[in-house]
């Protein structure tokens, strides 16, 4: 058996989606990583002990303040806290592919990201707005911002090598009482908090709503919301824009047939997870540029894919509405692979054998266990 690990991770704490996304399957499967042999604990703040581990773990949340008021001071402490442990790690959370630190990388030993480019050299040239989505419709459709996001690149191909994949914000709860229990554990750190979602809505049950498109279309940068912009034009028939709760956003997410959820923030959207759980068949951009874990992501079988010009948007569309069998079979899968990443002995199994090659000694890059 390999040798036990005592990892300490030091994060913001508890109390925003993203954190809660990052830390709620370390802290609900801890039972698992303790059988694969590893002592996990979490600190919230530099403290006595912290250091005392195999392996500190940053959540690079942690730092945005100091990154803001200070970043040479901030670097300075990521040296520091290294100097002071055998292997030091470092989470970027950021929600994009094209969103990384250059000035970390040569400060940690493995730097881990929630998705990556399948073509790594994409990180050695600038994209418009740090996301290739924004770079593509910047050229082919002279979308441009008032203040474009920061683009990094890497200098080398070497740097670019040591980028490695984490997991990405699937496995919270984002069932309709989730994020409220999962705030609710921030103050009372209950295990059972941490279960859910537990609620799957059947694909197969009657859908009224043939297809759902109730998004947010503003956004601070023209290029991120372009997409958005344009698939609710050309779905204008089916766009709700009235505000609803959340119980009745829910109840339409159960009733519709398909629903779109084109790229936000980033291509990774929580309504994602929102769809699989009510069971509808999930409609988005291709996703095939991307390279994430787990990975629920696999075109025309998990979901229903469309080109980013949009020019086959309603040929996709009919074709689903025209063929329930198959809008049901893509729903079903999507829906199983997902719940398959959440549940059950082998999701929590799969989950520390992912995190041990994270953390353990040896090459950055490990091949995750997949969710098939």
């Amino acid at each position: 058996m390999s040798a036990r690990l005592k990892v300490h991770f030091l994060s913001e704490p508890f109390t925003n989606q993203n954190t809660r996304a990052f830390l709620f399957p370390v802290l609900r499967h801890r039972r698992a990583l303790r059988d694969a042999g590893l002592d996990v604990d979490v600190f919230y703040e530099v403290a006595p002990g912290l250091t005392d581990c195999d392996v500190l773990a940053i959540n690079n949340k942690w730092l945005t303040p100091e990154f803001a008021a200070d970043r040479q001071r901030a670097l300075d402490r990521i040296a520091g806290l290294s100097r002071q442990v055998a292997r030091l790690v470092y989470f970027d959370r950021s929600s994009t592919a094209g969103s990384f630190e250059p000035d970390v990388l040569p400060l940690v030993d493995a730097y881990y990201k929630t998705s990556l480019f399948r073509d790594r050299r994409l990180s050695l040239r600038p994209l418009y707005g740090g996301r290739l989505f924004c770079d593509y419709y910047h050229r082919t459709c002279g979308v441009s911002d008032a203040e474009p996001a920061p683009s990094p690149v890497l200098d080398t191909p070497a740097l670019a090598s040591r980028l490695a994949l984490s997991w990405n914000t699937a496995l919270a709860d984002y069932g309709l009482l989730g994020p409220r229990l999962s705030a609710l554990y921030a103050r009372l750190p209950l295990r059972l908090l941490l279960s859910g979602p537990w609620s799957f809505t059947s694909p197969s049950r009657p859908r009224p709503i043939a297809v759902s498109c109730r998004m947010t279309l503003s956004y601070i940068h023209a290029s991120i919301a372009f997409q958005r912009q344009q698939v609710a034009e050309r779905l204008q028939a089916h766009r709700r824009s009235d505000r609803v709760s959340k119980p009745a956003y829910f109840r339409e997410l159960r009733r519709s047939q398909i629903v779109a959820s084109p790229f936000g923030t980033s291509e990774i959207n929580y309504k994602d997870f929102e769809v699989f759980l009510t069971g509808g068949t999930l409609l988005k951009p291709d996703m095939s540029h991307l390279e994430t874990w787990p990975d629920l992501y696999e075109a025309d079988v998990t979901y229903a894919a469309h080109s980013w010009d949009l020019d086959d948007l309603e040929e996709v569309i009919d074709g689903l509405l025209a063929d329930p069998a198959r809008r049901i079979e893509i729903a079903r899968a999507g829906q199983a692979r997902y719940r398959a990443c959440l549940h059950g002995r082998v999701a929590e199994e799969r989950f520390a054998a992912h995190f041990r090659q994270l953390v353990a000694p040896g090459p950055v890059g490990p091949s995750a266990p997949s969710v098939g």
